[in-house]
């Protein structure tokens, strides 16, 4: 039990004595913790960028991509260790082990509040991230339509090349002043 006072992440289920019943009880717990810590800053990133998305703040966006990025890299790692310790512990290493286990564990109440906590904050999350989708669609749609009237109105043909840049040649000439 000393790895608990030396790390402040979950150790992988191959570190952990698992001997000690107790001592999987008290990982997955931490796991779960750090699920709900991360998964909390998740859906706190995609309020924010929702917000950006409205005010059309590309650098924040740019920013909060990143982020959110580094946020789902370290979610997807903290259920592989979970589930880790499921498996160890004789469950399956997926959603329906872990019911398993928070139903059959006598003293797993801490564990059901957290996976009841990740559970909600995970529709969440999904549903913001589904707006921004939207919101991001909306803005390519106005961008592009956009696009369309100034082509639309140009005789010569596109006026801008895929690389944002006019395809509208001028040829220089000789200059004649009238006098």
């Amino acid at each position: 039990m000393v790895f608990w006072k030396q790390l402040k992440i979950c150790s992988t289920p191959e570190n952990v004595n698992m001997n000690a019943t107790s001592t999987g009880h008290a990982a997955i717990e931490q796991c779960l913790r750090e699920e709900v810590t991360t998964m909390t800053s998740l859906a706190d990133l995609l309020k924010k960028e929702q917000a950006a998305l409205i005010e059309s703040d590309v650098t924040q966006l740019n920013d909060y991509t990143q982020s959110k990025g580094q946020l789902v890299g370290k979610m997807s790692e903290l259920e592989k260790m979970r589930n880790g310790y499921l498996n160890v512990l004789g469950y399956n290493a997926d959603i329906e082990g872990m019911q398993a286990y928070l139903q059959q564990a006598g003293n797993a109440q801490e564990a059901a509040r957290a996976w009841d906590a990740l559970l909600q904050l995970s529709l969440q999350a999904k549903e913001d991230n589904r707006t921004n989708g939207l919101l991001i669609n909306r803005r390519l749609s106005q961008n592009q339509a956009t696009l369309n009237v100034l082509q639309q109105n140009n005789p010569a043909g596109s006026m801008y090349g895929p690389n944002g840049q006019s395809t509208i040649k001028s040829t220089p000439g000789k200059g004649y002043i009238a006098t």
